[in-house]
């Protein structure tokens, strides 16, 4: 919103502007703070909240915002002179760590045919790209994997390692670099040889120069190349090594610290190409769960916590795999029965996966491990499938941006619709619909795809996707595509011989050009909108439709959505990213 002292400029232009270009003639403004509009921020926070609310008075109406930070994002260009394959951010060396290779060009421009095309790992300063060590790998070497980890240093005083899943206490973790490769040779169909190496990367913050030191720690022969790998729990990793998932963890050998695997691990799959697991946010804890005894009564048993991770093979799409510690050993309990390519994997939370494969689509999971039947329970469901129309290669939690005021799970929340006085008991006062759901986030997931662009995926809670669903559906209906290309029909998921439609996924790119249309198509939109009503989903005051689509439980509180309140709706999630 533009704000001027005048009312000279084109203000009639207003009428067919988006909300967010108006321009308004402000008479008088103050900032502002009232609980009842806007919660409270987080703890710790103290009064800052009160800076960022804003009054803006001008001759017709009385508007109250909160003012938002504009956060751009920053490119900076670092020549390599040589292709990157893998890299990583080492935080406490505040370090990159990058896996390159070679063009095999000497730089007279002479090609030689017997190169070997070499790869390396070069670290470099996070802020100033200065490179601080350079470490070469062997003649077809390849770089397969990095991973920043934490592990768990062995105990050296008694010289025999705690068993996994019993008392951590007194342990040491320190964080590491996890670097996998594999021998790519000529004569070989599928690799029979590679290494583990763990790097330490520190930085000296005494020194007024600030030293950064990278010293390698161990390595680790495979048989096979180490195609991914991922942080586990209690300091052990979990390695992808052809088709096998295999885990590992440090170890003292005479004084000295080594790499070496624990149990038995996980073999079936054709390919183990990726492998993620949320156990390191959870640990392993008792779990109490009540039974039933012969006598009738109840009695609490302590379980273990799962402690799962999800593979994504070649071609058998995705499986997931659990770690029983006391007999250590690795066992498959549920898998994806379709058979896709998969590209990239992510566990959005221990039941819900994200997966792309090479027909440039993405499709999510679910795992339902409260089913009854060991069939259902054995079996992921797909829950959301979608075409994006780049192959995804890489997934990973985060976000463009720094956090904002947007609703989230723990954070701060900010009301956007009209609610019930607190003062009111539901007994005086009937239920009132809130006149737009607020924006709640759940999980946020960045991808890059082979064409070179990044994206987020956001996890949303039931009613804020019933709303952008809804929204979606409008605009598809509403606006002309170009060249009449349905938007269902390229959105549908298109994997050769099986062709499903959209759905679990709300277009991103669609919803927020909402904000670029004219005044006209907008109040179009949102009245095609509220003849859908998809957008209502409160179970306590459900609107029913009758078969032509009209309300037929008479609710005298029924509100219709209004332009100002999709556009702000818009305008929330598109800040998020």
């Amino acid at each position: 919103v533009n704000l001027s002292a005048s009312d000279e400029d084109d203000m009639d232009d207003n009428i067919t502007r988006p909300p967010s270009h108006q321009t308004i003639a402000v008479n008088v403004a103050s900032p502002f703070y009232s609980p009842l509009l806007f919660d409270a921020t987080a703890e710790g926070s103290g009064s800052t909240s009160q800076q960022y609310s804003l009054c803006v008075a001008d001759e017709t109406s009385l508007r109250l915002g909160v003012i938002d930070d504009i956060q751009k994002l920053h490119v900076t260009t670092c020549r390599l002179g040589m292709a990157p394959r893998r890299i990583v951010h080492c935080v406490e060396g505040r370090l990159f760590a990058v896996g390159c290779m070679e063009s095999g060009i000497k730089h007279l421009g002479a090609y030689e045919a017997n190169n070997s095309m070499g790869n390396c790992i070069r670290f470099m300063v996070d802020t100033t790209f200065d490179d601080i060590k350079r470490v070469d790998l062997d003649p077809f070497e390849t770089i397969l994997s990095m991973a920043y980890v934490t592990m768990r240093l062995p105990d050296r005083e008694s010289g025999v390692e705690v068993a996994i899943g019993e008392n951590e206490d007194g342990f040491v973790y320190k964080p590491f670099l996890v670097v996998g490769t594999g021998y790519s040779m000529a004569d070989e169909a599928e690799m029979t040889r590679g290494r583990i190496l763990l790097f330490s990367c520190e930085s000296d913050e005494s020194n007024s120069s600030n030293n950064r030191t990278v010293r390698q720690v161990t390595e680790f022969s495979t048989n096979g190349g180490v195609l991914s790998i991922c942080q586990f729990f209690n300091g052990s990793i979990l390695c992808a090594i052809n088709s096998k998932t295999m885990l590992c963890r440090l170890h003292d050998d005479a004084g000295m610290t080594k790499l070496r695997f624990v149990g038995v691990g996980h073999h079936g799959h054709i390919l183990s190409m990726f492998v993620k697991s949320r156990a390191h946010l959870q640990g392993q804890k008792a779990v109490a769960v009540e039974e039933k005894s012969k006598s009738g009564g109840k009695k609490e048993k302590v379980v273990p916590e799962e402690l799962i991770a999800i593979v994504g093979d070649l071609m058998r799409s995705v499986s997931v795999v659990q770690y029983f510690s006391e007999h250590q050993i690795l066992e498959e309990i549920a898998r994806d029965f379709n058979a896709n390519w998969t590209t990239a994997v992510e566990m959005l939370t221990d039941d819900i996966y994200l997966a792309g494969e090479h027909w440039s689509n993405l499709y999510c999971l679910r795992r339902n491990k409260t089913a009854s039947s060991e069939e259902v329970r054995c079996r992921l469901d797909v829950v959301g499938e979608y075409h994006l129309g780049e192959m995804c290669n890489k997934f990973m939690s985060g976000s463009l941006v720094m956090p904002v005021s947007a609703a989230s799970g723990g954070g701060p929340s900010r009301r956007m619709g009209s609610a019930k006085s607190q003062t009111d008991s539901p007994s005086k006062a009937p239920a009132i619909r809130v006149r737009r759901p607020v924006v709640v986030t759940g999980s946020q997931t960045l991808y890059g795809s082979v064409d070179g662009s990044l994206g987020v995926i956001l996890g949303l809670d039931g009613r804020t996707a019933a709303f952008f669903a809804t929204l979606e559906r409008a605009m598809a209906k509403v606006i002309r595509p170009i060249g009449d290309l349905s938007h269902q029909l390229f959105r549908a998921f298109n994997a050769e011989r099986r062709m499903h439609p959209a759905h679990g996924f709300v277009d991103g790119d669609l919803v927020e050009s909402f904000l670029d249309m004219d005044r006209d198509m907008m109040v179009t939109i949102v009245d095609e909108m509220n003849r859908d009503g998809g957008w209502e989903v409160d179970d306590a005051i459900a609107v029913r439709r009758s078969s032509d689509g009209q309300r037929t439980n008479g609710d005298e509180d029924s509100r219709e959505l209004s332009v100002d309140d999709v556009v702000a709706m818009v305008e929330e999630i598109a800040m998020i990213h």
